[in-house]
């Protein structure tokens, strides 16, 4: 639905809502909805929205492009699609770098995710980095395995075609699982999955729920090897546009998105998803009859060491030597010493990270 901008707001910001819709947004809960309403409702009716959403006005590989450009003032997009126009955006996602959602999530929340990540991408790219909503992914396999129990280790899908998002940093670590790397757009995997041109795909449950792939998948293997998540940015040139009050409007409404978005999650996980600890037998996965997986630590511990950067140095030491141009540091050695911090958080610790 695009909402269409009034004379009232003094303020008009164009904010390409990508992929993003009504009916997707019960199973992801990026909260975008609550933000445009709370930022208008904290600026007096002084900042209003244009919120152009379903791929009406980007799409996944494209948002940001538009963002960088000036044709949107704001869109959003995984940082994974982010890569192909912002390649520093995908440096969290080393494998196995964080434990789960929250402590990726209290990570950026916090003041530490300024120097390694979020003034990197302002200085890089000019946009202003707000909020992130989202899960961890995982691999999901198609109907070719509906006949095998629960997928537990990497012998029993070795070789399997895995559709990827265009990123060489889920392409590498696909291949220290022995899978085979398939990078296909966002719009092509349902029908690949349905096809047969991959045997499964990497992705976030409430993404694979969001966008119908429930009906074409046998299993979900929960690895939680990366982070998944939607993030939200606007153009700088828009945002040191606006008076320091609005800035400010915009910055608190970012992180009441956050909050209400990280509680939105665990719901839809249960009520629409059913990946979560208590799915109702009317969510997707359950209809659908997808098996997840529960791995014991042993067997995860399987795919953590084969993935296991350090011992794969020759793979990454050209992302390292990427990454470290941008930022100018040790990216990944200042990334894992902020990672064991937040991954020894077990509760959802929001904080103002422009503060």
């Amino acid at each position: 639905m695009a909402s269409k901008a009034s004379a009232a707001g003094k303020y008009k910001i164009r904010f390409g809502a990508g992929i993003i819709s009504p009916s997707s947004e019960l199973h992801m809960q990026t909260a975008l909805y609550e933000f445009v309403r709370i930022a208008e409702e904290k600026s007096g009716g002084e900042i209003e929205f244009q919120v152009i959403d379903s791929g009406q006005s980007c799409g996944e590989a494209s948002c940001g492009d538009r963002v960088m450009s000036g044709v949107i003032d704001m869109g959003n997009a995984s940082p994974q699609n982010l890569g192909t126009v912002m390649p520093y955006s995908v440096a969290m996602d080393f494998p196995f770098l964080y434990k789960d959602r929250t402590s990726y999530l209290n990570f950026l929340y916090s003041p530490d995710s300024n120097a390694i990540y979020r003034d990197v991408l302002r200085n890089t790219y000019d946009i202003e980095p707000l909020w992130g909503a989202g899960e961890m992914r995982d691999v999901f396999l198609g109907k070719k395995y509906s006949d095998k129990p629960a997928i537990t280790s990497m012998a029993d899908f070795a070789n399997a075609k895995i559709r990827i998002t265009n990123s060489i940093m889920i392409a590498n670590t696909m291949k220290t699982m022995g899978a085979n790397a398939i990078p296909l757009a966002w719009s092509e995997t349902l029908e690949g999955l349905n096809s047969g041109v991959v045997d499964g795909a990497e992705t976030w449950a409430g993404a694979a729920s969001g966008y119908g792939m429930a009906s074409v998948l046998a299993h979900s293997v929960p690895l939680q090897f990366c982070v998944g998540y939607e993030l939200f940015f606007m153009s700088r040139k828009t945002f040191t546009g606006l008076p320091t009050n609005m800035q400010e409007v915009i910055l608190e409404a970012a992180y009441e998105t956050m909050q209400i978005a990280f509680d939105g999650v665990l719901m839809a996980q249960n009520k629409y998803v059913g990946n979560g600890p208590n799915p109702e037998a009317t969510s997707n996965f359950s209809k659908e009859g997808v098996k997840i997986a529960s791995l014991t630590d042993a067997q995860l511990e399987e795919f953590k060491d084969a993935a296991d950067v350090n011992k794969n140095a020759d793979l990454w030491a050209p992302v390292h030597k990427r990454f470290d141009a941008v930022s100018g540091v040790d990216t990944y050695g200042q990334l894992s010493e902020l990672a064991a911090k937040y991954n020894k958080t077990t509760k959802h610790e929001p904080q103002r990270w422009w503060v």
